[in-house]
């Protein structure tokens, strides 16, 4: 799933990567630190001019591979708003639809769900239920940039690797 939204988030031109990508973010560094966003996105496409710039926006996601473990996560919703806060989008990803039934996904959420591109076959995720924009978003604390800055450049070394391997992923 994580290659998947890589390889959704892996876009860019002459200007550089459009987004920051950053795979299994701790909320605190250390060993101790019990909370972990599965995968964050920043888009550094601004977007607009002057008043109207709408600045980097960070995209949260929480991935699921079993109905057990969402149903796990819809019982203890401060794992998710631990990170929600400081995020512009959160996203909910699923690698089967089935696993969210209809009425559960919290206000704001989106929905991404594992597909395979129509001509090409391979393996990506299409957006099923669009994200809100959170306009509370919270200033990051010092904590969480660190551990974000850490997981964004192990995340591009992880795919520089497996490029170097000949695994075309993302």
């Amino acid at each position: 799933m994580l290659d998947r939204l890589n390889r959704r988030y892996d876009k860019g031109n002459g200007n550089g990567p459009r987004y920051a990508r950053a795979e299994h973010v701790k909320i605190t560094p250390g060993f101790e630190s019990r909370r972990i966003c599965d995968y964050m996105a920043m888009d550094l496409w601004t977007g607009g001019w002057g008043v109207n710039r709408v600045g980097p926006q960070l995209h949260g996601h929480e991935v699921k591979v079993s109905r057990s473990d969402w149903l796990t996560e819809l019982r203890d919703p401060s794992k998710a708003e631990t990170f929600r806060v400081y995020c512009d989008f959160w996203w909910l990803v699923v690698s089967d639809p089935a696993i969210v039934k209809p009425g559960e996904l919290p206000e704001g959420w989106g929905l991404m769900v594992a597909s395979t591109e129509r001509y090409t076959n391979r393996p990506t995720i299409r957006v099923a239920v669009q994200a809100t924009r959170n306009l509370d978003v919270l200033p990051m604390p010092r904590d969480l940039q660190g551990t974000l800055m850490r997981a964004t450049a192990k995340t591009a070394a992880r795919i520089a690797i497996s490029q170097t391997e000949g695994d075309t992923t993302p």
